[in-house]
Formats: structure tokens, sequence, C-alpha cells
């Protein structure tokens, strides 16, 4: 995992959030095959949390710490009712980074509660509270930016991925290229555009 200077600028707690987003969503494996077994990086080892961040924070509001307390709440929502007789208090400083304690299962199904609105919504932070409507936007976001920022060649543009798109380049060959197949860019192809003509066909003519 490469870890950018721009991930001073979050809270560590909203880090792991993100982090075990990735993780729950795109989980690194090992693949077996008559050659043997290899492994098969997920998300965080190719820093998706990161790209998640800075995609989440380029919204006109960013959203990154108000995201990261919505997870936490449902993971408090999974923790009350898993243990009804416990004195489980939420408060948004002693509870940062609960989402990222669950379970990999677990943190599936918060992200799930949170996509079907089984969870109260009056304690959600401000733009979330009693909106329903951005909290599905934004968990539809979560889903398709860390998939999208996993098949693109974010990983690949090295250092320079914090910069804008003209300013940055690919230092690497993206490892979620070979997963896929995909060759990499193409400059140019040869393009049929007709028979050559001499001058001596002309002077035929």
């Amino acid at each position: 995992m490469v870890i950018s200077s721009m991930s001073c600028q979050w809270s560590y707690t909203t880090q792991l959030n993100f982090m075990a987003v990735v993780d729950a969503l795109i989980p690194s494996s090992v693949v077996t095959s008559n050659c043997g077994c290899t492994v098969q990086y997920g998300g965080v080892p190719l820093s998706i949390w990161e790209y998640l961040l800075m995609s989440i924070d380029s919204l006109p509001v960013p959203l990154t710490e108000e995201t990261s307390q919505l997870l936490d709440l449902s993971a408090f929502h999974i923790y009350k009712k898993r243990y009804p007789l416990s004195f489980l208090i939420y408060h948004p400083h002693t509870s940062q980074a609960l989402f990222s304690t669950l379970s990999r299962k677990d943190r599936l199904r918060a992200i799930n509660l949170l996509e079907k609105l089984m969870v109260p919504s009056d304690s959600f932070p401000v733009p979330y509270k009693n909106n329903p409507i951005i909290v599905q936007i934004m968990i539809d976001s979560l889903y398709q930016l860390t998939f999208f920022g996993y098949y693109s060649e974010w990983f690949g543009y090295g250092e320079t991925r914090i910069h804008s798109p003209a300013f940055s380049s690919l230092r690497t060959y993206p490892v979620s290229w070979a997963y896929t197949g995909y060759p990499g860019p193409s400059f140019g192809y040869r393009d049929f555009r007709g028979f050559l003509l001499k001058m001596k066909d002309l002077k035929q003519e």
C-alpha cells in the first residue's frame, strides 16, 4: 500500500473507515491454478481508499468526515441490535472508526442497512440527517467509485495521482489491468484509407 502526502488532510479514523469500506467491497484473495497459488491484490493495497476520499472531497461540499460518521452510526446500529441489554451510547467522538471494527461480513451489512434506509436518520450528520435521497446517492457512490478506481489506472499513477489529470502520468503498470486482461492504451491504430494510386496509373487513364 502506497500512501501519498494527501492522506494527512484526513483524520486517521476517517481513513480507517474508508479502508474498511474498500476492503469489504474488494478484498485481497488467493487464486489457485495449475501453476500454484497467487495473491490477487484487493482495493486497500492499491490505495483505492485514497481515491475514494479524494473523489468525495472533490464535491462542492466535501463529505468525507460526515460519510465516515454515517458509517459509524450504521455500525453502532448493528452493535445495538446484537447486544440489546448493553449500555451502548453513541457519541461522534468516542465512536469514531467504529465501522472499521466490524467483520467484513458485518461491514457489508452496515452498508446495506444504509442503502435500504434501515438506520434511523434523525441522528445522521448534516446533510444526511432526515435526507434519505442523499444517503442513497452516497452509498451508490461508494460502490461505484471503489470499483471504478480499482479497475482504472489509478494505482499506476504512483506519486503523481494527487495531481490533476494534466499533471499526472503512469509510473508503473496498473495491477488491475493484468487482472482484466486490458492491454493498455493504444496511441493509434493503422487505418485502411484506400488503395495506393501511383502516377503511372493516372497516365493510363
